[in-house]
């Protein structure tokens, strides 16, 4: 093993999860239960109606990004255009559905834009970075999304420094599970795919575009994703803590 191939979101940082509790808080605000489900729903809905989005099941971005990304990479300006009556339509049709106030819908669509801003890494990350380093192993972040929302998280989160080498979907314009983009990383560190491993939480993108490029998978199974049969990872652990410990890298 020379180089570990890492995911971002939700496998490092905590995204899934602080998406649910801003908007629960939020729906709680507007005497709303369950907004979370409520939004996601509303949102995942109107964004395959956006004109761009081919191009963002592309690169991996996701309609909850798309509720809170400022679209601030140059050439994205259509997108940072588009994206203030997407997120306040989100709101009102969510608070519509719910029995809220829809009158309501900007108030909350800003909250979460301001709100959402938190970048908290799970328990044992720091952990498995410092052993990753202290076994000699190179470190690469392979991580789906717009540039500017990614950049955001990884240097809110404080983990820019980890990373020999950064592929950011929006940037380079594959996402996974195209193996094209791990390809580009075990290029980039001269080594063999035998001599890499993904460690990532998504089985669909992660596990299924490292198999793909002949790269051994770990699942990083923390309860967010089901278990994709076509997709079937070398190792699946309940957190990065259990990884090294079960000596499979």
């Amino acid at each position: 093993m020379k180089l570990l191939l890492l995911d971002l979101d939700d496998t490092l940082l905590q995204d899934l999860p602080v998406s649910r509790a801003v908007l629960e808080d939020l729906g709680r605000r507007v005497g709303v239960e369950g907004f979370f489900a409520r939004v996601k729903a509303r949102a995942e809905a109107l964004f395959r109606e956006a004109p761009f989005y081919p191009w963002a099941e592309a690169i991996g971005h996701s309609a909850l990004e798309a509720l809170w990304a400022r679209y601030s990479t140059p050439g994205l300006e259509a997108l940072a255009a588009w994206a203030g009556p997407f997120r306040e339509r989100v709101f009102r049709e969510a608070l519509e559905e719910a029995g809220g106030p829809p009158e309501r819908a900007r108030e909350l669509a800003e909250a979460f834009f301001r709100e959402r801003r938190r970048y908290p890494l799970y328990p044992e990350a720091e952990a498995f970075l410092a052993e990753a380093r202290r076994r000699g192993l190179a470190l690469a972040l392979l991580t789906n999304g717009v540039p500017d929302l990614q950049r955001e998280k990884l240097v809110g989160a404080g983990l820019a420094h980890h990373f020999s080498l950064v592929l950011i979907s929006g940037e380079v314009g594959i996402g996974k599970p195209d193996p094209r983009l791990f390809r580009m990383a075990l290029c980039a560190f001269g080594v063999a795919p035998e001599e890499a491993a993904m460690v990532g939480d998504n089985p669909q993108k992660d596990v299924r575009g490292a198999r793909l490029a002949g790269v051994r998978a770990v699942w990083v199974d923390r309860g967010l994703r089901p278990e994709d049969p076509e997709a079937l990872p070398d190792l699946r652990v309940r957190d990065l803590g259990e990884v090294f410990l079960a000596e499979a890298l």
